[in-house]
């Protein structure tokens, strides 16, 4: 690193900022309608399949228009790619607090604004750190950003609810939408798509080193990955965690509520749902780095599987033991980070990428069908509590996958030849 950099504050920090406030905008995105989903539900008549739909389609948009996304921050650059999808994100999530006045309507808008949602965050934001770091550096950039969506999570589940009960959950919405159009104009105006718009160099590079070239890209690499088993062993596990993971996100404050607690009693388990996601993070990290990450994401899975039976069983009970259940639910789902390093580990380097895209992909299965078939099982047995065992038995069937797949830490490096037998 050179003597300017150490001196001086490194503008690559100030991007970090700008990811940041991505941050807020993309949770505006993901949790205005899963913490208000009672109230809307109550507003538009509908039956717990028919809101896991709409969390559905917001899903399917989001993980599915990441493609789209990455093309444009290719072409136009990330600070106009995340800025153009957080002015979609804003725009819509104010547009369904005015016009979402019917279950069809609700379903093309949150369909638009996860389709902003994914540009914000999941095909932009790393390209845009790994031009502004060394890789010694980016971990360290990322480990800033990530926490500020878990953070923001949680502090909307006591904010918005208290604002829905004042203004309405239409008011309500309109205003996360307002503040989603402002984080946006501010990451505009502070991030640059490399260090060299501000004369720099990326943050970390030592003197006289340039930096790694990415990896050449070569035809037909889909088509490899697609022949290769571990592809779909470990596109089926994520089918079924994604499932899971849903149920989490989508259900939480609404099953509190349909069990007799206040909208602002639900809001405040999806603050200890995310805020305990925080404590597994740091159980699960350091403990893959130890030991097999399949035998990790299998603890963390039947953990998980484990105290949401839990909660099924106590469903209805005081308020202080569901509470109880869900921040355990939270610690397991702090697995996140070490599900997403899995998806690297099993590939070469010359189709990490693309096998790590396509496992995403595959896992757009559960993300779509998982609400939608919870909310219908919740229908079935006239409690939201089924939609939580169908999500524990979803996730205790990807701890079985998970634990059948090949070990790493003690087999040869990954080939392509070998991994396609």
């Amino acid at each position: 690193m050179s003597s300017a950099q150490k001196a001086a504050f490194h503008y690559g920090w100030a991007v970090v900022i700008g990811g940041l406030l991505t941050q807020v905008v993309l949770m505006v995105g993901v949790q205005f309608v899963p913490i208000q989903l009672a109230m809307i539900s109550e507003t538009l008549q509908l039956n717990n399949a028919s809101a896991g739909t709409i969390v559905s389609v917001f899903g399917l948009f989001y993980a599915g228009c990441s493609f789209f996304w990455g093309y444009c921050t290719d072409k136009f650059g990330a600070r106009i790619a995340l800025s153009l999808a957080g002015l979609i994100l804003g725009v819509f999530v104010i547009v369904f607090g005015m016009a979402a006045t019917s279950f069809a309507k609700a379903l093309v808008i949150i369909a638009i604004v996860g389709f902003g949602a994914a540009g914000v965050y999941s095909a932009v934001l790393p390209k845009l750190i790994g031009a502004w770091f060394h890789p010694s550096k980016r971990g360290r950039a990322m480990s800033l950003i990530t926490p500020g969506g878990v953070l923001t999570g949680a502090i909307l589940g006591i904010v918005l609810p208290r604002m829905a009960n004042a203004y309405g959950w239409q008011k309500a919405s309109m205003i996360l939408g307002v503040v989603a159009i402002i984080c946006t104009v501010l990451v505009y105006l502070i991030v640059r798509n490399n260090p060299a718009e501000k004369g720099l160099k990326p943050y970390g590079l030592p003197e006289g080193e340039k930096m790694p070239a990415p990896p050449a890209q070569e035809k037909g690499q889909f088509g490899k990955v697609l022949k290769m088993k571990i592809t779909w062993h470990l596109g089926i596990m994520f089918i079924f965690w994604q499932v899971a993971f849903m149920v989490g996100t989508g259900f939480t404050a609404k099953a509190f509520v349909a069990a007799g607690a206040t909208a602002v009693q639900g809001g405040l388990a999806v603050t200890v749902y995310n805020l305990c996601q925080l404590i597994g993070q740091q159980i699960w990290g350091p403990m893959s780095d130890r030991m097999e990450r399949k035998t990790v994401i299998t603890i963390a899975a039947v953990f998980w599987a484990f105290f949401t039976a839990a909660f099924v069983l106590l469903y209805g009970s005081s308020l202080t033991t569901m509470y109880i259940m869900v921040g355990l639910m939270g610690v397991g789902m702090g697995m996140v980070p070490v599900i997403l390093a899995t998806f690297s580990d099993y590939y070469p380097t010359e189709v990490r990428g693309t096998g790590a895209g396509t496992i995403s992909t595959l896992g757009l299965v559960g993300r779509f069908f998982g609400p939608m078939v919870a909310g219908f099982v919740a229908d079935s047995v006239g409690s939201l509590g089924g939609a939580f065992g169908f999500g524990a038995a979803c996730m205790f069937i990807a701890a079985i996958i998970a634990f059948t797949l090949p070990n790493l830490k003690t087999a040869p490096a990954p080939s392509l030849n070998r991994a396609a037998k």
